[in-house]
């Protein structure tokens, strides 16, 4: 799946930072993977709906399961009397029935020309970027114009995925497994805005994504079986990717944070500080297991 990707291995998290800090650009966004096997594929194809969401609209429609979920998203935050971003009268019209322009500026049913969807209304946009980051399944994927916040992330996920496994019983091959951080450039991505999109969302959506330094890339259509990016017919000339030993995972993350990039930072507030309690746990766990692997016995 990776195959027609430029990858480029680096050997230590010294030399994986300095590639970032000589090659620097404004044209460049980056995702971190917590397994260089992992693909570009966005929540909503990955999300599963109710039994009876799936009797409705089967597998090859889940985009009405997006519409869904993001209809129950916006119910409970007027419940909890959360503000919503973007809200308006028109929003929520919207999502019960979704109209945008054509390519001749007519607005139409977007039931009817499921290609459109999502429109391009900034509203939509920045509604469909709050739900993104509080977990709500989307076609919206998340990128970040900071590498060091990319290598956050790179790390971050491996250590959950790491523990997932370990609490389902099944067997973590440390040796193989490499962190992975996606390098994509938006100046060649700019001649197939057609295919896809790549927006920006303005600080107030939500506070994390104001410190992660976030963008989002999403591809249009109900139909979500192509929704990873790496299908993109020319994703090799603006996808590159760079692959690290997840034994230097804890070099990594002490190396971003000595440079500011924390998990206090990334997530402001008592919840980050809380997720950076687990995570230095986790990383001192996986470091002393890679370190009895490696070190000589006897």
């Amino acid at each position: 799946m990776w195959d027609h990707i430029t990858q480029v291995e680096h050997n230590t998290a010294s030399q994986l930072l300095q590639y970032f800090i000589v090659n620097q650009s404004a044209n460049l966004m980056y995702r971190g993977l917590g397994h260089h096997m992992w693909t570009l594929s966005p929540s909503i194809s990955r999300a599963k709906g109710s039994r009876k969401l799936d009797a409705v609209f089967t597998d090859d429609s889940r985009a009405f399961k997006e519409i869904s979920y993001l209809a129950r998203f916006i119910n409970a935050c007027d419940d909890a009397g959360i503000r919503i971003a973007g809200d308006s009268d028109q929003l929520r019209d919207f999502l019960l029935e979704p109209r945008g322009p054509n390519s001749n500026g007519r607005n139409v049913d977007l039931f009817k020309y499921p290609s459109l969807w999502p429109s391009d209304n900034n509203a939509v946009f920045h509604f469909l970027a709050q739900a993104q980051h509080h977990g709500v399944p989307t076609r919206l994927l998340d990128w970040t114009t900071s590498p060091l916040v990319a290598c956050y992330f790179t790390v971050s996920q491996a250590l959950y995925e790491r523990r997932r496994l370990l609490s389902e019983g099944k067997g973590v091959n440390l040796a193989e497994w490499r962190l992975a951080i996606v390098e994509l450039d938006t100046m060649e991505a700019e001649h197939f805005k057609e295919d896809f999109r790549i927006r920006f969302a303005p600080g107030f959506t939500s506070q994390n994504l104001a410190a992660q330094k976030g963008r989002f890339t999403f591809i249009k259509g109900f139909e979500l079986n192509d929704l990873d990016l790496l299908n993109h017919n020319a994703s090799t000339n603006f996808l590159r990717k760079h692959i690290l030993p997840l034994s230097e995972a804890y070099n990594l993350m002490r190396q971003i944070e000595m440079l500011g990039v924390t998990t206090a930072t990334l997530f402001p507030g008592h919840d980050g500080a809380a997720k950076h309690s687990i995570e230095s746990m986790l990383l001192e766990d996986l470091d002393q297991e890679i370190r009895d692997q490696t070190e000589p016995q006897g």
